[in-house]
Formats: C-alpha cells, structure tokens, sequence
C-alpha cells in the first residue's frame, strides 16, 4: 500500500493529541506549549516525509529528476546532449583590400558575443563572407538570415554592421530531462545489439537538436544502412547538411564496421488541407491545427523506413486516423476534408508535414 503523506493540519493534530494523551488531559490552550510544540514538530516531520518522497521517486528512473536522472544515465552509457553553439556564415561590406582578421568580435541588440572563425578580405566587390561562431551556447543565439550585427571595435575600411548570409550549425539548448529519460528508457528496452536497426536511431538521437530518427536497411544494397532524422525544436524540422555530416560523422565511429552508412534528410511531403470546420472561430482552428500537428508528430514516419522485424512503415497518412485527429479537438462540432478523398500516400524516403490550412464554413 503506498505512503499518503498527510498534510502538515493533519500531523499537527496529530502530534497535539499524542501529547494530550501522555499529559492525560482533555484540552490544551491556544498559544500554549503543547499548540507550540505541535506546530513546530508538524513542520519538521512535514519536511522529513517531504525528502522521502523526493528520494522514493528517484529511485526509479521514470520519475528520477536532474542530477539523479543523469546518474541513472552514467549508469547505462547515456550522457545528456549539452547546448551546442550557433554558427553562422557573416557578410560583411566595405572598402577593397580591407581585412577581417580572425576572431574578430561582433555583437547582437542584446548584447549576444560571436566571434569570427577565419580572416577574410574585402574584394572588388566590396563585400566578403565569413563564418562566425557565438560565444555561448544555446539556441538563443540563432539568427535569421538577414539579421545584422555590429563590429565590437570599429575597424578601418569595414562597415560596422555584418549581416547573417546563411546558418552552418543552428545552436541547441541543453537538453530536458523528459528527452535525456525517455533515450535513458530506450537504452534498457533496446540495449545495444551489434549494429542492429535500434542501434542506428540511438546513435543519431545522441546528437543535440535530434528528436527523431529512422533507419533503412539495404538502402543502397546489401551492406549499406540510410539514416535519416528531423529537429523537432528547429522552425524547419528538417536538417541541414552540417547537422546530417555531424550525424554521419559520429555514426561512422559507433557503426559495425562492415556496415556502409548514408545519412540524410527526409524529402518533404507537404499535407496541405481544406477544411470544412463548425464553429469556425479562430480558437477552435488553433485548437485543430494544434492536434493535426500533434497527430503527425506521433504517426508520420518516412515511407520505406524500419518499423520492426520484416516490416517497413509505408508513410502513407490514413483518412481514419486524421479525422479522428480533428474530431478531438476542443470546441470542434464537426468538420469536413473538402481535398483529402484517400489516404494520403508519402513516397519512400519522404516525410508527412503539415502545409496549408484553408478554412471554411460548414
């Protein structure tokens, strides 16, 4: 039978009556000794029980928190993802011949540090462009394309403003407990097995800003694994070529090695929708689009990819599942999918994501 751990009213009556029972007495005084004594031992038993719960629960990994749950991850060979750090390709402008060198300083709006990773040179088009790395991790340092920062130390022949050409590395923050639990969980279910269809996903979610990852066996043949993944914290979930080669590179040193590994991004199989909806209000299709999105997370795979000993997941987005999806959204009366007649078929190697929404009255 569990432990109810009473509240702290309940030990003070408690404690109140045990000493009325010893003293051999009917009452006690408000303010008095007893009523004081009773309060202040209720607070300390309450705050004993309050750490055995705490420690009860770490001692499951299911509900272990922080420092406990990174010891059950030592335990088993998981380590936490830490926060990576943003790098961005910088263009800057300014006079032919001027040079950039290497470690120069730029600054964001809020006061965000980066630090150029080479020297560059103006050329005859006034304009050259150089990678730069933030000084901090975490995903609050990336940029969108456009965005401008401004040089530390003003510099001869250089415009103070850089403006953000393209992201190399998006940063990523530290990652939760929930995330570093649940790859801790898949560690024991599935522990590792000489390289089989399991180990490829583990392996390409040990990398920061991976959430979900799938393998094909045989993609190019015999000996040959595809593995391809998503960053479902990213605006675009879908990777860039500097995190498919980090994925790549860290599978090349894990993989068994007669295997021929192939890393990539899933293609993109846009679902867009036509949605006959009732009320439709503004608050009911957030709540609808909410679920669609949720649905997808949970059920969309890359068609062709590993789903369990001799079966592949098709991709294919059933009607069925979809409605039923819709129908539970909160203050939906009733819908209607004006441009979806059948399922919806993903190709091999391509992933269902959500596009446009167009609204109507039912």
């Amino acid at each position: 039978m569990p432990l109810t751990r009473p509240s702290i009213g309940d030990l003070k009556t408690r404690i109140r009556s045990d000493i009325k029972s010893a003293l051999g007495v009917s009452t006690v005084l408000r303010r008095s000794l007893v009523d004081v004594l009773s309060q202040a031992l209720a607070g300390v038993a309450h705050t004993q029980l309050g750490y055995i719960d705490f420690v009860g629960k770490q001692l499951f990994l299911d509900q272990a928190e922080e420092e406990f749950l990174e010891r059950w991850g030592s335990i088993y060979r998981v380590e936490r993802k830490g926060a990576t750090f943003t790098q961005l390709s910088l263009q800057f402008f300014g006079e032919n011949g001027s040079t950039i060198p290497n470690g120069t300083e730029l600054q964001r709006s809020d006061g965000v540090l980066y630090t150029t990773d080479a020297e560059g040179t103006i050329g005859a088009t006034e304009e050259v462009i150089i990678s730069a790395t933030a000084q901090e991790p975490g995903a609050h340092t990336n940029l969108e394309d456009g965005e401008s920062l401004s040089l530390i130390s003003p510099m001869v022949g250089v415009q103070s403003q850089a403006l953000v050409d393209s992201t190399l590395i998006s940063g990523e923050d530290e990652e939760n407990d929930e995330s570093y639990r649940e790859r801790i969980l898949d560690q024991i279910r599935k522990p590792p097995n000489g390289g089989d269809a399991d180990d490829y996903i583990q392996w390409a979610r040990a990398i920061s800003g991976v959430t979900r990852a799938w393998v094909f066996p045989g993609h190019l043949g015999l000996g040959t694994v595809g593995v391809t993944f998503v960053q479902d914290g990213e605006e675009d979930i879908f990777p860039e070529e500097a995190k498919v080669q980090e994925v790549s590179d860290y599978i090349e040193t894990v993989r068994p090695v007669t295997a021929s590994i192939f890393v990539f991004s899933p293609g993109k199989a846009v679902l867009d929708l036509t949605l006959k909806l009732k009320p439709n209000t503004e608050s009911v299709r957030e709540a609808v689009q909410a679920e669609i999105e949720d649905f997808l997370l949970r059920e969309a795979a890359p068609g062709g990819a590993y789903q369990g000993p001799k079966e592949v997941h098709t991709g294919t987005i059933l009607l069925s599942q979809l409605d039923e999806a819709i129908s539970v959204a909160e203050g939906e009366e009733d819908h209607q999918i004006v441009n979806l007649t059948s399922d919806f078929v993903v190709p091999t190697g391509y992933l269902a994501v959500l596009g446009t929404i167009t609204w109507e009255d039912l």
